[in-house]
C-alpha cells in the first residue's frame, strides 16, 4: 500500500499501477498472499491518493472550484478518513483474503 501511495503522488493514481503488480507477484509467495490481493491493496493506494484525493490537484481542485472552498482545506479535511480507509481495507483485504 505505502509504494501504491508513493506512487500516486504524481496526480494520477494510475501511473505506478505497474510497478505495484510487478512488485505485489514478486512478494506474494515469500509472504503467503495471493499476489491479485497485494496488487488491489496496492491499486487502492495509489489511485486513492494520487487520483484526487489527497494530492491537491485533478479532480480535488475541480470539486473545491465547484463547491468554492479552499483545495488545501479540503485536502486537510479527506486526510483522516483517507489513511484510515486504507490501513482498515487493508486488515480486511488480509485477513479476508
Amino acid at each position: 500500500m505505502i509504494v501504491g501511495m508513493v506512487t500516486g503522488l504524481d496526480g494520477s493514481g494510475f501511473s505506478g499501477l505497474p510497478l505495484v503488480g510487478a512488485l505485489s507477484g514478486a512478494l506474494a509467495p515469500t509472504v503467503g498472499v495471493d499476489a491479485a490481493t497485494l496488487a488491489a491493496i496496492g491499486q487502492m493506494g495509489a489511485v486513492w491518493v494520487g487520483g484526487g484525493t489527497l494530492i491537491a490537484w485533478s479532480s480535488i481542485v475541480a470539486v473545491a472550484g465547484f463547491a468554492k472552498v479552499s483545495v488545501i482545506e479540503l485536502v486537510r479535511q479527506c486526510f483522516i478518513p483517507v489513511i484510515t480507509g486504507l490501513i482498515l481495507s487493508t486488515i480486511v483485504a488480509i485477513l479476508l483474503f
